[in-house]
C-alpha cells in the first residue's frame, strides 16, 4: 500500500526586521552597481553637481568611451575597486586623459613651431656667432637715427620734464637713440635668486630676431655665460639705447642678478598697457596680442607658453624650440610696443602720463625693491621677549574685563554664533527621535506577536528584545535648543566671529562699518580698519585693542621679520600700485636662500642652474608689508627701529606736506581763477585753522591743534575743517556732515552755519569738485595732471538711468534736500533701483575726485623719486631704501651728510615740481628709521644730534 503524502508549501511572511531589510536593500544595490557598464556611470555622474574642473574631466571620458563614434572603447578603466563607479574615479580617469592629450598637442604645436621658424629667426649657440649678431644691432641702431617715426618716439622720450630738471643740476640723461625689444628665459621667478639661460631682441628696422642660448640643461650645444652676457654688456649698460621688455621690473632684476647693470629700460609694455586701459582682464603678452591682433596688424600665432611647454622651465627643453618661441615673443614685443606709443600719442594725455613719469619708473622700483632694509635681528629679539609677557598680561586683562572664560559667556557665544547650526541639530534630532520611536514600536508589535501565540523561544523574539533594549537604552536628548552640544568651547582673539560676538552682541558697540569700509554692504566688520576707528573711540574696547597691538607685532613682525630675510640678509618688500596711482607694499614668496651657495663662474653655472630649475617655486614667504608697520603707537615705532641703515651711513628722508590740499589749492587757482586757497600757502599760513576761525565764528588761537591737545578747547576745529573739505571733495550732504560735526562737539545749527558758509568764502572748491563730477559724466574717466586715466566703465549708464529716475520722482539732483520723501513716489522696485543707483554713481564720483587729487599727488612724488634716483643713486651712489605714502627715504654714507646734501634732498622734494602755491617738506636724518633728527638739531662736524645744553 502506497502512502497518500499531501504536499503543502508553507510561505513564510517577510521579516519585519528593519535590519534584514536593510541589508537586502544593500545587496540589491550592490548588484545594481555590479550590472552598471561605464556609460551608464558616467552619465550618472555628469547628472550631480560639479565643478568647471570636473565637468571637463567628466566629459573627456565620455568622449573618450565613444571615440566620438558612438562605438563603446575598452581602453579606459574606471573601477578602481570592486564596487561602483565613483564620481572620483571618472574624474581621476578624465584628468588623465585630458593630460594626455594636452601632451599630445604640445608635441604636435612644438613640431609646427619647428617646421614653421621663419628665415629671420636666428638662433646662437656658438661664441663665434655673437659678434656678428652685435654687428646687426649696432646697424638697427644707425638705421633708427634716420628713421622717421623712430626720431619722433626719440623726442617722447627726450623731452620730459625730469631731464629738463637734472640738465639745470649739471646731470645728463643721455638723448635716445634706439629702441630695440628684449625678453630673457630664466631659470625660475625669484627676483633675487634665479639667472638667465637665455636672451632674445627684436631688431624692428632689419626685421630680424636672435635668440642666445646658454643655460639649457638639455645637453645640446650652446654658448658660454660669460660670452653670451659679455657681449651685451655694454649696450646694456648704455641708458641712451633705449630696451622695451614687457614687464620691465622682473628682467631688470634678472640681468642684474647676472651681474648685468642695466639702464635705459624705459619701455615697459605692460605698463603702457595700463596706461591705454586700466581695465584689462590680463596685461599678459600674449592674450594682449590676441585681443588687439586685427588692430595691430600682426599675422602670428598666440600660443601662449603653457600651451608648448606646460608648467615646466625652458631650460629643460631644446634651444631651438625655446628660441623660435622666445623670439615670436620680442617680435610681438615690437608690434605691442609700436601700436601702443601711436596710440598713447593720439588719446588725449596719455602719452604725457606715460613719458613724463611711467618710462622710469622700471629702474626706480627695482631700485627700491633691491635695495631693502639692514635689520637689527637683536634688537628685534629683545623686544620679542619684552613683547611676549606684556600681550600675556594683556590677554588676561581681557579675559578678566569681559569674562571670556566664564561658561555662560561662551554659552551665549555658542548659541548667537551657532543659531544655524543648533536648529539643524533640532531638525536631525526632532527626526532621530522619531526614528527610535518607530523602531521601538514595531520591537514592540514583535514582541507581543509572539508572546500571543507561545513564540518566545524564537530567534525572531530574543532579537526583537534585544534590539528594544538597545533602542531604549540611546542617549536621545530632547530635540530642544538648550539641549544641543556646544559648538564653541573657548575664545579665541584671532577668530572674527569671536570677536565680533564679543563687540557687537556682548559689548553692544555700534555698527559703523558703513562708515569706515568702501563697500556699503558690509556689516559687523573686524576688519583692521575698523577696530583701529572703534580703538580711538570706544574706552570699553581699550583692553581688546592692547591685545590686538601685540598680537600684530609679535605675529606679523617681530616673529616673521627675521624668517623673512631674503638672500642679501635684508629685508624686502615688494612695491605695487593702487588704483589712485599710490604705492603700497606686500610680502612676497620666493626660493630658499640656501640656493645661493657659491659665486656664479662658467664651469659652476649649469649645476647652480639646474638646482634652481628644480627648487619650487615660490616656497618660502619673505618680505613685509613695510607700510602697514604701526607707527602711532610707542612699540610699533619700536619695531621701525629695527630698521637701520648699513654701517656707515644714516638715513636721510624727507615727507612731502599737505600735498593733497595743495594741490586742490592749484587746480582752484589755475583750473577756476579762485586764488583765496592758494594765497594763504604763499603766506605761509595753515588754511584749515584760518577758515575754521571763520566757517566756525571762533578765535584763530582756538583752531590750532595744540589748542585742542592743551584743553583749551573741547572741539577739533581744526580737524572738523578737514572733515568739512573731505564733505564737500566727495558729495557729502549738509545732514551727513553735520552728523560728524555734532559728534566732535559743535551744535547742530553751527555745523548747518559753517556747511553753508564754506561756498561763500571758499567757492571755487565746489566749483573743482562739481567741474570734475560734470567731466565724469561726460566722458566716463577722470584723469590727473598728467593725465594718468581711471577708467569708470559702468558710470554714465548708471547716471543716464539715475537721471530718468530722478525726472519721474521730481527729485531736482542728488543734493535735493526732499530726496528721500520724494523717491516714495516710485514704485518699491523703481524705488530700490534708484537708491542702489544713489550708491554705485556716488561711489564713483568720490573715486573720480579721489584720483584726480590723490592720484596727482602720487604723481609729484613719482617725480621727485625719479629725479633721486638720477641724482642721487646714480649720481652718489646713495642707497634708495623706501618709498612710502608721501614720503622717500636713502641710506647716505656719513661722510656724504652735510647741511647742503639736506638742503639738496628738501630741494628734490619741493622744487622738482612747481604749482601755484608753494611746496613744503618734512627733512630729517634718523640713525634708525623713526629716530628723527632735524637739519638744525644736527652736529654735521661730528655726524650725530647736537649735544643739548644743561640749564
Amino acid at each position: 500500500m502506497v502512502a497518500d503524502v499531501k504536499l503543502t508549501l508553507n510561505l513564510r511572511q517577510p521579516s519585519a526586521d528593519p535590519d534584514v531589510a536593510e541589508r537586502v536593500a544593500d545587496a540589491a544595490k550592490r548588484k545594481k552597481a555590479a550590472e552598471e557598464t561605464p556609460a551608464e556611470a558616467v552619465e550618472r555622474i555628469s547628472a550631480m553637481s560639479l565643478t568647471e574642473r570636473e565637468r571637463n574631466a567628466v566629459e573627456a571620458v565620455k568622449v573618450a568611451l565613444t571615440r566620438e563614434t558612438g562605438n563603446p572603447s575598452s581602453a579606459i578603466t574606471l573601477r578602481t575597486g570592486g564596487g561602483s563607479i565613483t564620481k572620483a574615479d571618472v574624474v581621476a580617469a578624465g584628468e588623465r586623459i585630458l593630460a594626455d592629450r594636452q601632451r599630445q598637442e604640445r608635441t604636435e604645436r612644438i613640431a609646427e613651431t619647428v617646421r614653421t621658424k621663419p628665415d629671420n629667426f636666428h638662433i646662437i649657440t656658438d661664441d663665434a656667432e655673437l659678434p656678428g649678431m652685435m654687428v646687426r644691432l649696432r646697424e638697427e641702431v644707425r638705421l633708427q637715427k634716420d628713421d622717421e617715426w623712430f626720431r619722433k618716439v626719440f623726442v617722447l622720450f627726450n623731452d620730459t620734464l625730469i631731464k629738463r630738471k637734472l640738465a639745470e643740476r649739471g646731470i645728463t640723461i643721455p638723448d635716445a637713440q634706439s629702441l630695440t625689444v628684449w625678453d630673457t628665459e630664466t631659470s625660475g621667478l625669484d627676483k633675487m635668486i634665479d639667472l638667465t639661460g637665455g636672451y632674445s631682441l627684436w631688431l624692428p628696422l632689419l626685421n630680424e630676431g636672435y635668440y642666445v642660448a646658454y643655460g639649457h640643461l638639455t645637453g645640446e650645444k650652446q654658448c658660454t655665460r660669460s660670452k653670451a652676457l659679455g657681449a651685451i654688456a655694454k649696450f646694456m649698460s648704455l641708458p641712451s639705447q633705449i630696451k622695451s621688455f614687457h614687464n620691465a621690473p622682473f628682467d631688470l632684476a634678472m640681468m642684474l642678478n647676472d651681474g648685468l647693470k642695466p639702464q635705459g629700460i624705459r619701455y615697459d609694455s605692460a605698463e603702457a598697457m595700463r596706461t591705454l586701459n586700466d581695465h584689462e582682464p590680463t596685461y599678459a603678452l600674449k592674450p594682449l596680442l590676441t585681443k588687439y591682433k586685427s588692430a595691430i596688424g600682426i599675422d602670428i600665432d598666440d600660443f601662449t607658453y603653457e600651451d608648448l611647454f606646460g608648467n615646466e622651465s625652458p631650460m629643460i627643453h631644446p634651444v631651438e624650440v625655446v628660441g623660435i618661441y622666445a623670439i615670436k615673443d620680442v617680435l610681438k614685443g615690437w608690434a605691442l610696443t609700436r601700436w601702443q606709443i601711436d596710440n598713447l600719442v593720439a588719446t588725449d594725455q596719455l602719452a604725457t602720463a606715460f613719458f613724463e613719469i611711467t618710462q622710469y619708473l622700471s629702474e626706480v622700483n627695482v631700485a627700491i625693491e633691491r635695495t631693502g632694509f639692514v635689520i637689527d635681528l637683536d634688537g628685534l629679539k629683545a623686544l620679542g621677549d619684552e613683547l611676549r609677557p606684556k600681550l600675556a598680561q594683556a590677554q588676561e586683562e581681557v579675559t578678566a574685563a569681559y569674562g571670556v572664560t566664564d561658561p555662560e559667556f561662551l554659552r551665549k557665544m555658542d548659541r548667537t554664533l551657532n543659531a544655524s547650526k543648533i536648529t539643524d541639530w533640532v531638525d536631525k534630532q526632532r527626526r532621530k527621535i522619531a526614528r527610535n520611536q518607530e523602531a521601538q514600536r514595531k520591537q514592540c508589535a514583535i514582541i507581543a506577536e509572539c508572546e500571543a501565540t507561545g513564540k518566545t523561544t524564537l530567534k525572531k523574539y530574543t532579537n526583537a528584545v534585544a534590539r528594544l533594549a538597545e533602542l531604549k537604552a540611546e542617549d536621545l536628548p530632547p530635540a530642544e535648543p538648550e539641549y544641543a552640544p556646544p559648538f564653541v568651547t573657548e575664545f579665541s582673539f584671532t577668530n572674527d566671529n569671536h570677536l565680533r560676538y564679543l563687540i557687537y552682541d556682548h559689548l553692544g558697540i555700534e555698527d559703523r562699518t558703513k562708515q569706515i569700509v568702501k563697500d556699503k554692504s558690509k556689516t559687523r566688520a573686524v576688519s583692521k580698519d575698523v577696530l583701529d576707528r572703534y580703538f580711538e573711540e570706544e574706552e570699553a574696547l581699550k583692553p581688546l585693542a592692547n591685545v590686538s597691538a601685540y598680537e600684530k607685532l609679535l605675529n606679523t613682525y617681530i616673529d616673521k621679520i627675521p624668517e623673512a630675510l631674503d638672500v642679501d640678509g635684508r629685508l624686502h618688500t615688494q612695491l605695487d600700485t593702487v588704483s589712485t596711482g599710490r604705492y603700497s607694499s606686500k610680502g612676497y614668496s620666493g626660493k630658499p636662500n640656501d640656493l645661493q651657495t657659491e659665486p656664479i663662474t662658467d664651469e659652476n653655472y649649469l649645476d647652480m642652474m639646474r638646482m634652481r630649475v628644480e627648487c619650487a617655486e615660490k616656497s618660502v614667504a619673505k618680505g613685509t608689508n613695510i607700510q602697514n608697520i604701526p607707527a602711532r603707537t610707542k612699540e610699533g615705532e619700536r619695531v621701525r627701529t629695527m630698521f637701520i641703515p648699513p654701517p656707515g651711513h644714516m638715513f636721510l628722508g624727507s615727507d612731502l606736506s599737505s600735498i593733497e590740499p595743495r594741490l586742490q589749492a592749484h587746480i582752484m587757482a589755475v583750473e577756476h581763477g579762485d586764488e583765496i586757497f592758494a594765497e594763504m600757502y604763499r603766506k605761509g599760513l595753515d588754511p584749515y585753522v584760518e577758515f575754521a576761525s571763520i566757517m566756525f565764528e571762533v578765535d584763530r588761537e582756538l583752531c590750532f591743534e595744540k589748542a585742542y591737545k592743551a584743553g583749551l578747547t573741547s572741539i577739533p576745529y581744526r580737524k572738523l575743517t578737514k572733515d568739512m573739505f573731505l564733505a564737500k571733495g566727495y558729495g557729502q550732504a549738509e545732514d551727513q556732515f553735520v552728523k560728524t560735526a555734532v559728534k566732535r562737539g559743535i551744535t547742530e545749527e553751527s555745523g548747518k552755519r559753517a556747511y553753508a558758509k564754506f561756498d561763500e568764502i571758499l567757492p571755487g572748491f565746489s566749483t573743482m569738485v562739481n567741474a570734475a563730477f560734470e567731466h565724469l559724466r561726460e566722458h566716463g574717466w577722470t584723469a590727473t595732471l598728467w593725465g594718468q586715466k581711471r577708467r569708470f566703465p559702468e558710470y554714465r549708464k548708471n547716471w543716464r538711468r539715475l537721471c530718468e529716475i530722478m525726472r519721474l520722482a521730481g527729485i531736482r539732483d542728488k543734493n535735493d534736500p526732499d530726496l528721500g520723501k520724494k523717491s516714495y513716489k516710485l514704485s518699491p522696485n523703481l524705488r530700490s533701483e534708484f537708491w542702489q543707483l544713489i550708491r554705485l554713481t556716488g561711489r564713483d564720483e568720490r573715486a573720480a575726485f579721489n584720483h584726480r587729487i590723490q592720484g596727482s599727488g602720487a604723481a609729484v612724488l613719482k617725480l621727485c623719486m625719479i629725479r633721486s634716483y638720477y641724482e642721487l643713486t646714480l649720481g652718489r651712489g646713495w642707497e634708495f631704501t623706501l618709498t612710502l605714502h608721501d614720503e622717500q627715504k636713502h641710506a647716505v654714507p656719513n661722510t656724504d651728510i652735510t647741511e647742503d646734501a639736506v638742503a639738496l634732498y628738501t630741494d628734490i622734494m619741493t622744487n622738482t615740481v612747481t604749482f601755484a602755491c608753494p611746496l613744503e617738506c618734512d627733512t630729517v636724518l634718523e640713525s634708525r628709521w623713526m629716530l628723527e633728527t632735524r637739519a638744525g638739531d644736527w652736529d654735521f662736524k661730528n655726524c650725530r644730534p647736537k649735544t643739548k645744553e644743561v640749564a
